[in-house]
């Protein structure tokens, strides 16, 4: 047998049953992307949480509209920021009347009781009680600030229920990807049974049944970087279609663009490379339950 040829051995004698195979592995594949990516983009809870959350800096009454500016773009640049905006006493007024209708009175009395204030939001990805301590540490001693709101124990408490929460995320995919592994291993257990007899005939001519396995590790593994690179590109393509569509997905899982971020690609890379260990481990599992079941 030629080596490279030797590899496709299983696709030469049940075309049929590869074919089947290959498209039920391409759709569970397709799924554990689809996952994947929405778990990279939105770092679980991260993103979602980063739109909400904010750390805000209330300014004092006599605070000039440049200076609140200068602060947001002060704070904007520090690492852990993603956005920092100036609210004028006027916005805040606005603002506080949509939250509580029926208190104008509270400004005829004396003018706009309200100050400024800077609204600062963390990166998805920075989002936690050291990044936000930090930016706290560089706002506090500036003299226009009045107050700094960032939660206290409640943000304490929810940035450990985050964490938690991520980690369900990703043991639920664990064990998706345990269930698809499985699946996997029992097609080429079940496929190696079927061909025992072909195989059986190779080993009668020479062939070790260890370099027949090898071949065929090395064919599940070249057939499942070619079915996950299609499912990661199908994903990808679906995601930027349906975030153009719905501007709601870019918000909670997160923004196209970001797909063309160095952890983005390299994530994808990772999963790329997984996906063919995981076919090739599949074979060769495969290979070794159903030479046990012939023995």
């Amino acid at each position: 047998m030629k080596s490279y040829s030797s590899c496709w051995i299983d696709w030469k004698l049940s075309p049929k049953t590869m074919r089947r195979e290959a498209a039920s592995r391409f759709f569970l594949l397709l799924l554990l992307a689809a996952c994947f990516l929405a778990m990279i983009l939105s770092g679980g809870m991260n993103r979602f949480l980063s739109g909400k959350w904010t750390v805000t800096a209330i300014l004092r009454m006599a605070t000039a509209p440049e200076e609140g500016r200068g602060i947001a773009g002060k704070a904007a640049k520090l690492p852990g920021v993603l956005s920092a905006s100036y609210k004028d006493p006027e916005t805040s007024w606005k603002e506080f009347l949509l939250a509580y209708p029926g208190l104008e009175s509270l400004r005829t009395a004396g003018g706009n009781p309200l100050p400024g204030y800077v609204e600062i939001r963390m990166r998805p990805d920075r989002l936690d009680e050291t990044d936000i301590r930090a930016v706290e540490a560089v706002l506090r001693p500036l003299p226009q600030i009045e107050r700094l709101l960032s939660g206290g124990e409640v943000l304490s408490r929810l940035l450990r229920a985050k964490r938690w929460v991520n980690g369900l995320f990703w043991a639920g995919f664990a064990v998706l990807c345990s269930m698809v592994f499985l699946f996997v291993f029992l097609q080429e257990r079940t496929r190696a049974c079927l061909l025992s007899g072909d195989f059986g005939f190779l080993e009668n001519r020479g062939i070790s049944a260890k370099r027949i396995a090898s071949y065929r590790a090395l064919g599940a593994a070249m057939t499942g970087a070619i079915l996950s690179a299609a499912a990661v590109g199908a994903a990808v393509s679906a995601f930027v279609l349906l975030e153009q569509r719905l501007p709601v997905i870019g918000r909670v899982i997160g923004p196209a663009e970001d797909l063309l971020s160095p952890m983005s690609l390299l994530s994808f890379g990772l999963f790329l490379l997984a996906a063919t260990l995981f076919h090739a481990g599949a074979s060769l599992l495969g290979w070794r339950a159903a030479h046990a079941v012939r023995e």
